[in-house]
């Protein structure tokens, strides 16, 4: 039962982050409303688990070693996140970029830190499930997080949370590898051609989305399927789509699907008037 509830849940914090992610181009903003959206799912995974207790052991396992910390993770993540880009420095490229490659180091420490637990993960152990992942056990040898005495003891065993730490920052490092690859790139092309120096998309990701699905109806680029074009896009205009293909429903589901190409419609007749005119 908390599992298919638990995968519905899931799927509607997932659907709310991505719509988030073509609402708000803010990033900072997109990241403090992102954290207040994992809180509010949190908050119902942790009201559901104490109105339908795990009934068996494994459950109880499965519950805290795969569920809980899979919605942990997205918060922790997203607050790391958020740090991260209020403290990033200003300057160019390199000055960002170095920055990231501090913090990748600072999440390598934290690896390195917790290496026992850590490979027990990546390894997919389960030989200590019933002392990390099971409520009310605590073996100082096994190195608990120290704040599960402060943590509801009905929702949180010694290992939870500090899983959803790993796979946060598992999260974070491929973030900010992605990040820095972005700018080297752009630096790149800056030095090919100065020329190309502010191309990049400034209408909004829901704008460039209607036009995608557009090229692609239209085989603007032939026959090329859609992952290829929206890697191509993200490519050319620097810009991260996310999760592109479950906006498709939301996209069409607005009162005006095809809002931007409206917009762009009635810009192209207005000049076209004025040309006229003249």
């Amino acid at each position: 039962m908390i599992s298919k509830f638990s995968d519905r849940l899931y799927a509607d914090l997932n659907k709310d982050l991505n719509a988030l992610a073509l609402e708000e181009d803010l990033m900072v903003k997109r990241l403090e409303k992102s954290i207040h959206v994992c809180l509010k799912y949190l908050r119902k995974l942790k009201d559901y688990c104490k109105l339908n207790d795990p009934a068996t052991r494994e459950e109880e396992i499965r519950f805290f070693k795969q569920i809980k910390p899979k919605f942990k993770c997205q918060l922790i993540f997203y607050q790391s996140l958020l740090n991260i880009e209020i403290r990033k420095p200003i300057g160019d490229g390199k000055v960002v970029a170095d920055y990231y490659g501090n913090e990748i180091n600072i999440l390598n420490h934290f690896f390195t830190s917790n290496l026992t637990f850590y490979q027990y993960v990546r390894t997919q152990g389960a030989y200590l499930d019933e002392y990390y992942f099971v409520r009310g056990n605590y073996d100082v040898h096994l190195d608990p997080d120290q704040c599960v005495i402060d943590f509801d003891p009905a929702f949180s065993t010694t290992h939870d949370h500090k899983l959803a730490q790993v796979l946060a920052s598992v999260l974070l490092e491929e973030h900010l590898v992605q990040s820095i690859a972005k700018i080297n790139q752009k630096e790149a092309i800056v030095k090919i051609d100065a020329e190309f120096k502010d191309f990049d998309w400034k209408q909004t990701k829901v704008a460039l989305i209607e036009l995608i699905y557009s090229w692609h109806a239209t085989e603007a680029f032939g026959k090329k399927n859609l992952k290829s074009i929206v890697k191509f896009i993200e490519r050319a205009f620097n810009i991260s789509l996310g999760n592109f293909y479950d906006t498709y429903d939301w996209l069409c589901g607005r009162p005006c699907p095809t809002s931007y190409i409206d917009e762009m419609k009635e810009a192209f007749l207005t000049r076209l008037q004025k040309k006229l005119k003249y």
